[in-house]
This record gives C-alpha cells, sequence and structure tokens, in this order.
C-alpha cells in the first residue's frame, strides 16, 4: 500500500503559518525578558556540555519530497547551543525528464545529491517543565552535483557541479521523555545562495519523530561503569 503525500503547495503554506505562529510566540518571550543578546551573553558564561546527534528532516528539490540527513556536535549552555553540522541528501534525488530540449534524447534520468558544512546556534525561547522551544539559525558552504544520464541510468550524459551557500531559520519543539530521549519537532525554511541550478534547493522544512541524545547516553554508559570499579 502505497503512503499519501499532501501536495507541496498545501505542506509550504501549512509550514509558513506554524512558523509564523512560531515567530509570534518568540517575539512575545522577548517581551518578558532580557533582550536576546544579554540572554545569549548570559548563558554562555554557564558550563557548556557537549552534544552530539542527528539531524534529519523532509525538504523539497523542486516539487520532489526529499531528505535531508544531518550529523551534528557542539556545546550546550543551558539556553543556547553552538554547533556545527554535515549534511547531505544520502541518496540522490532521481528525476526522469522527458523532451527537454537540452538533450537529444528522449528521456533522461536527473540526479541531484548535495553536501554541506554548516554553523549553527539555537537559542531557547521558552520552557515548561518537560517541553521547550526554540529558534535554530544556520550558515554554511556546501557543493551540488547534477547528473544526467542515459535511460539505462548508468551511462552519464553530463554533469554539473556548484557551490552554495545554505542559510536556515526555524524554530524546534522539544519534549523530554528520558534523560537521553524524546520527541521532537521543527519547521523552517532553507534559503540556498548561489547560481540559479543551486538556488533551486530553496524550499521549506519539517520534522517529526523521536530525538536520541547521543552524548546522554555516552555520559550514561560512563558513569555506570565508573560505579562499578
Amino acid at each position: 500500500m502505497q503512503g499519501y503525500c499532501l501536495p507541496r503547495h498545501i505542506i509550504t503554506r501549512g509550514l509558513k503559518c506554524l512558523l509564523l505562529i512560531g515567530c509570534i510566540g518568540f517575539s512575545h518571550s522577548l517581551l518578558a525578558q532580557h533582550s536576546v543578546k544579554d540572554t545569549i551573553v548570559s548563558a554562555l558564561k554557564n558550563e557548556g556540555k557537549f552534544f552530539i546527534g542527528f539531524h534529519n528532516r523532509n525538504t523539497f528539490i523542486q516539487s520532489n519530497q526529499t531528505k535531508l540527513y544531518g550529523l551534528v556536535g557542539g556545546m550546550d549552555y543551558q539556553k543556547v547551543k553552538l554547533f556545527v553540522g554535515i549534511y547531505g541528501f544520502g541518496n540522490a534525488n532521481e528525476t526522469l525528464l522527458t523532451n527537454d530540449s537540452r538533450f537529444t534524447q528522449d528521456s533522461v534520468f536527473r540526479f541531484i545529491n548535495s553536501s554541506n558544512f554548516n554553523f549553527g546556534i539555537e537559542y531557547q525561547y521558552y520552557q515548561y517543565k518537560h517541553l521547550s522551544l526554540s529558534l535554530p539559525i544556520q550558515i554554511g558552504i556546501g557543493n551540488i552535483k547534477y547528473d544526467y544520464r542515459e535511460s539505462n541510468k548508468s551511462t552519464v550524459i553530463r554533469s554539473e557541479s556548484y557551490n552554495m551557500v545554505p542559510i536556515e531559520v526555524g524554530t524546534n519543539a522539544y519534549l523530554e521523555l528520558l534523560p537521553w530521549a524524546g520527541v521532537k519537532a521543527g519547521i523552517g525554511y532553507r534559503i540556498t545562495l548561489g547560481p540559479a541550478e543551486a538556488s533551486k534547493l530553496t524550499s521549506p522544512y519539517y520534522n517529526l519523530g523521536l530525538a536520541i541524545l547521543v552524548g546522554e547516553i555516552y555520559k550514561e554508559i560512563v558513569a555506570n561503569i565508573n560505579s562499578k570499579k
């Protein structure tokens, strides 16, 4: 049985509405506390804790929904996280092009893949018991590659590579279930600066799933080992 996928324009409108709601909540939270700058400066005085984890989300290439995989690591200063991340599609996004004027072949398969390295900051603007809301911002540098292949999918007709600068902003919600696991949801927008072919990766993103804090699991294992000595 095949899964049902909502049209992109419906998902995009929904994400924009949710992102607007998140931004409004963030703005109201600022009225009840010091400026963001003061809060960040104060948080960075805390002792940071190292963290590492996966950061996967759903995004779009033109009208095609695809998965963006990421591995992030950095320091957690309670209300502020500083981190770096490596991202990529994992498997190349595949699209069949028919009667494209750029090629003599009637049918051509286009494969798109990307990889990028990001720097980011995540600011927690709301917390109530085990629920927290945060605002992540990332900027990076990377590469996108287009492969055009014949119908056998192995013969390469043309390859193109472009540099890109991805910029991301969004809002995340995290519900802690255990010290090392919880449910995480996020929405946002990914702007890709660069040549026209690279800018086609500009699109909304969203994610919903179980978050496993690898760093916390490692700390718990080490603590258990040390307690038995």
